[in-house]
């Protein structure tokens, strides 16, 4: 049996090894100059693999789990140390290559796909798929450099660089083109037509895992501040959105970092994004600003029901302490200087040359309030170039998540990024990569 795979990520290269394991003749259509481009930069060159912990999924969350009912993470791990891939567990179930080296699973996936005689054609993208007899005919067009990796360590086999265009008959054909976030490492989004051609629907997308775009005169004087937080992103009504605690990161213009990222893909026109400085403080409660917004907060008003008494008594305590320094040094310690000025201007103490003992206690509830929900505007996100990952994709009730065949068109599987499924950080979106590309890749066994 011959199978194509279109698209060399993480999905299919996965597919192309599970396939060639189970006797296919393998070849995989590759846009771009080299297979697994965009694996080996992801987590910072580290590769987040997998995640060991609780499933974090949206779009179709159910389609996600039921693919890793049937390959979850210890057969992924399993599937890693076969391929010669020691693994290292961290923080939050966050499973790496042990060498904490991206660049090392993406030679280890190549060489066993060489071992196994996968064929790879790079710079090939593949505009048409029609059914023909008992298959499908790709029509693709291959730049004239289009060569292959060379042989040898991290290479695949080399193919002959055929005329273009060409075309290519197989038997199956897994669809695995990612989806149309990062379009600098091949991915934008032209994939989606080769699966729309044959019935399936295609559900909105929006960029996921980036950063927040806001007003850049709020956050001034913070590009490059880290802080922990919580934060909460409400719609313009204020109803709840989402909710994430960990890193964040200030830019000149946007809120980044792991946690805010996670928030991209549930902004909408109008979004309000609180955060919660208390971690940052060490003053954490448990009554944290998720449950407690009841509707926005104008710049710089305080956020209603989120008062903490135990932020209040520090506070006071503090400006006691300090009574004869300017109010500039009231957080000294606390926070570091940007983020402190910054918490003081959204409180309304512009006057940072005033002595504490000067502040009201209207002046230090506001700066309590502002310390536990300081508010800014979302004004949009970074945008599919500087995005993980795409939220939306190819709906996934048209898809058999036992074997990712299509049910529209017996033959035609799909895998990967392309499918309505995302993930937050930590692993998550390249474990749902690897689990459909193998499922895909091993269902043409029988065939």
């Amino acid at each position: 049996m011959t199978t194509a795979i279109i698209g060399g990520g993480a999905a299919g290269v996965a597919a192309a090894i599970a396939a060639a394991q189970a006797g296919d003749q393998v070849l995989v259509l590759e846009r771009g100059a080299k297979p697994l481009k965009k694996l080996g930069v992801t987590g910072n060159g580290r590769a987040n693999l997998l995640n060991s912990g609780a499933l974090l999924y949206y779009g179709d969350a159910a389609f996600a789990q039921a693919v890793l009912r049937r390959i979850g993470f210890t057969e992924l791990a399993a599937f890693f140390h076969a391929l010669g891939v020691p693994l290292r567990q961290e923080s939050e179930g966050r499973v790496y290559p042990a060498a904490l080296l991206a660049q090392v699973a993406v030679d280890a996936l190549l060489l066993r796909a060489h071992q196994l005689g996968v064929t790879f054609l790079c710079n090939t993208r593949v505009p048409a798929l029609v059914p023909a007899g008992a298959g499908f005919t790709l029509h693709a067009w291959q730049t004239q450099d289009g060569d292959t990796p060379p042989r040898g360590k991290g290479g695949t086999r080399q193919a002959a660089v055929p005329e273009t265009p060409l075309q290519r008959h197989a038997d199956r054909v897994i669809v695995t083109p990612g989806g149309a976030a990062a379009p600098a490492h091949g991915t934008d989004g032209s994939g989606y037509a080769l699966l729309t051609a044959f019935g399936h629907t295609l559900t909105p997308i929006k960029p996921a895992l980036c950063a927040l775009l806001t007003d850049k005169r709020r956050i001034a004087g913070l590009a490059g501040q880290r802080v922990r937080a919580r934060l909460r992103l409400t719609d313009a009504g204020g109803q709840a959105l989402h909710a994430a605690e960990g890193e964040v990161l200030f830019g000149e213009d946007a809120v980044s970092g792991i946690a805010t990222m996670q928030l991209a893909r549930f902004t909408e026109d109008g979004a309000l994004l609180y955060l919660d400085f208390r971690p940052a403080a060490g003053w954490d409660s448990p009554d944290g600003i998720a449950s407690e917004a009841q509707h926005p907060a104008a710049p710089g008003a305080s956020l209603p029901g989120v008062r903490d008494a135990r932020v209040l008594a520090e506070l006071r305590r503090l400006a006691a302490m300090r009574q004869d320094l300017p109010v500039r040094e009231l957080l000294t310690g606390v926070f570091s200087v940007p983020v402190a000025r910054f918490l003081l201007r959204e409180s309304g103490l512009a006057d940072a040359s005033a002595p504490i003992r000067s502040l009201t206690e209207a002046s230090i509830l506001r700066l309590c309030d502002t310390l536990c929900a300081a508010c800014l505007p979302v004004l949009g996100t970074r945008g599919f170039p500087q995005a993980q990952v795409t939220a939306g994709g190819i709906a996934t009730r048209d898809v058999n998540p036992a074997t990712m065949e299509s049910r529209l068109c017996p033959g035609l599987y799909a895998a990967g990024e392309v499918l309505d499924v995302d993930g937050d950080c930590g692993g998550f979106n390249l474990m749902f990569a690897f689990a459909s590309g193998l499922l895909a890749g091993r269902a043409g066994r029988g065939r």
